[in-house]
C-alpha cells in the first residue's frame, strides 16, 4: 500500500525475504557471543585479571577521593 502523494512504483515480482541469509547471520552472531561469555567465564573464573583491574580502579578511586576532600 501507498500514500496517495508517494510515488513509488510497484515491483513487478513478489519481493521476497533472504530466509538462508538471515538465518546464517543469526547462526553465525549468536556463536559468537555464545563463545564470547565462555571466553568471559573462564577469564572471570581462572585468572586474576578483573581481581587486579577492579583493586586497581578502587585504589585509583579511593586516591583521588582522598585527594579531592584535601
Amino acid at each position: 500500500m501507498t500514500i496517495s502523494k508517494d510515488r513509488v512504483k510497484p515491483s513487478p515480482t513478489p519481493d521476497c525475504w533472504k530466509l538462508k541469509e538471515i538465518f546464517a547471520t543469526g547462526v553465525v552472531l549468536g556463536a559468537y557471543l555464545a563463545i564470547m561469555t565462555v571466553v568471559f567465564f573462564w577469564a572471570a573464573y581462572e585468572t586474576n585479571f578483573f581481581h587486579v583491574s577492579y583493586t586497581l580502579s578502587l585504589s585509583l578511586f579511593t586516591l583521588i577521593s582522598t585527594v579531592s576532600k584535601i
